[in-house]
């Protein structure tokens, strides 16, 4: 009898909380839900879900579930969140998503910017200390006044500060229309 040794550490999965409305929209539809999702838990994966009659206290101890109903009513719901990040709302998560999320939830994650996510593909890396008026904030080197004179503009003209030219609005009505 042959026997293999597998040296490699199963994955380590991320623990999945969803939170579902009561009573639902749709039965049919969160019933279906509830049937992928009890198919993934017994294949292991930590998925854990609140039913909002049947488990009040969890959606209220759950701050950031509260705090999206709170600002954004009941319509949020079903909310699916990995650790404290709500990764889902307002549908029920595919079992494709959830299996994602539980995979590559057990992954460390780097800290990312929220300004450079939101403006970028995926973000910058979070800065390792702080630089301009934070830094001086915290007590750091004041920043480095910037080069003075501003680049050349050419003929352009200000608008802001009233300069008017050729093709530009003039001061003057315009009596060409009468």
């Amino acid at each position: 009898m042959a026997t293999m040794t597998d040296t490699s550490e199963p994955a380590q999965l991320a623990a999945l909380d969803i939170f579902l409305p009561s009573p639902p929209p749709d039965p049919q539809q969160q019933e279906a839900f509830l049937d992928e999702a009890a198919a993934l838990a017994l294949e292991g994966h930590p998925i854990t879900v609140y039913l909002q009659d049947e488990d009040a206290w969890a959606f209220e101890e759950c701050e950031p579930v509260r705090e999206l109903l709170d600002s954004a009513g009941p319509s949020v719901l079903p909310v699916t969140l990995l650790g404290p990040d709500i990764v889902v709302s307002s549908v029920y998560p595919s079992t494709a998503q959830m299996m994602r999320f539980t995979e590559a939830g057990g992954e460390p994650r780097k800290r990312r910017s929220a300004a450079a996510s939101a403006c970028g593909t995926g973000g910058a890396p979070m800065p390792t200390e702080a630089s301009g008026f934070a830094a001086q904030l915290l007590g750091g080197a004041p920043t480095p006044p910037r080069p003075g004179g501003g680049p050349d503009i050419g003929g352009r003209r200000n608008l802001m500060g009233g300069d008017v030219g050729q093709g530009l609005p003039s001061s003057e009505p315009d009596d060409s229309q009468d």
